[in-house]
């Protein structure tokens, strides 16, 4: 029984590792890799959706940043009002 938890909790722990690295929900990863294991895993790993309008890509390091920002949390680069989407 305490495999179970300890498998469990690995699946949780490494969800959740995956979602912060790319800017998600660790906590609501954390509950979706405890209770469906190796499923939520393999959807962590995909890339993130873009939805039109709250998101853009930096034109320097090519990452998607929010519309908003004026510096691009990756690279650290300034963004214009003109940078592509």
């Amino acid at each position: 029984m305490h495999a179970f938890w300890m498998i469990t909790l690995v699946f949780g722990i490494v969800s959740s590792i995956i979602a912060y690295g790319k800017g998600r929900n660790s906590l609501g990863w954390f509950l979706a890799g405890s209770f469906l294991g190796p499923f939520a895993l393999i959807v962590a790993f995909l890339n993130p959706v873009e939805r039109e309008g709250m998101f853009a890509t930096c034109p320097a390091c090519r990452e998607v940043v929010r519309e908003a920002a004026m510096r691009c949390h990756h690279c650290q680069s300034g963004l214009d009002a003109d940078y592509s989407r």
